[in-house]
Formats: C-alpha cells, sequence, structure tokens
C-alpha cells in the first residue's frame, strides 16, 4: 500500500488507525497514528515522497510504488535528488494527510470526488 493510500484510510473509514513503515533509504521505523481525530507522527519529521504521474495509466502501476513515507525531510529530498527521471514532490506530514484525505474520503460520501490539490500544484509549475 502507498504511503498515500495508508494515510487516506482512516479519514475515509472514520476509524482509529496505526501506519507502520519503513524510510527506505535506512530503514528506520516510521509510525503515524490516527486516534480520536488526531494524529501523530513518529518521527515528527517524517515526510512523504509522492510521484507525479506522466502517463496515463492505473495508480497501482504508474505511481503508488513510489509513494514512500521517509524519516525527514532531508532523507526525502535527497531521495528526489536520487531520482531526476521521476517527477516528485516531498510533502510534510500535514500535506500528506491532507493529500490522502482529499482523495479517500470523498470515495464513502456522496461528495464529488476531485483531484487532489498536490497535483494540481505540481503540474503548474
Amino acid at each position: 500500500m502507498c504511503a498515500i493510500d495508508a494515510l487516506g484510510m482512516p479519514p475515509m473509514l472514520g476509524v482509529d488507525a496505526t501506519i507502520s513503515s519503513a524510510d527506505p533509504t535506512d530503514g528506520q521505523p516510521i509510525t503515524v497514528e490516527f486516534r480520536g481525530g488526531r494524529t501523530t507522527w513518529e518521527p515528527a519529521t517524517a515526510a512523504v515522497v509522492v510521484v507525479v504521474p506522466t502517463v496515463d495509466g492505473p495508480a497501482a502501476d504508474i505511481c503508488c510504488p513510489l509513494l514512500d513515507f521517509f524519516a525527514s525531510r532531508t532523507a526525502a529530498q535527497a531521495w528526489v535528488d536520487k531520482n531526476p527521471g521521476q517527477p516528485a514532490v516531498v510533502l510534510t506530514a500535514a500535506q500528506a494527510e491532507r493529500t490522502g484525505r482529499e482523495i479517500f474520503q470523498p470515495l464513502l460520501t456522496k461528495r464529488q470526488h476531485r483531484r487532489p490539490s498536490i497535483v494540481d500544484d505540481r503540474r503548474r509549475r
């Protein structure tokens, strides 16, 4: 499951949850807790890399394998810099949570699904 999918599930389902991951560069554990409407990240410096799709196709094939949690913005940016062929953006914890919520929360409601703001922001650059 990609980082944004994982962050979108608790708001979509309206449940508490624990997400456990590891920084792909050094294996440092990363935990995101959803409890009673509050979210905590360990480490608090964690960030998420989002690869912006440049081709059409199923998200699971074209971008999900490259949406990861990192222990820090520095580690995330280093990964982006080492992979210049992947158009990517580093999201703070708050930005990643918002993106997951914007994508998934509307799926179980009657609200219209809209393109997440992070994708629109990236394409304007």
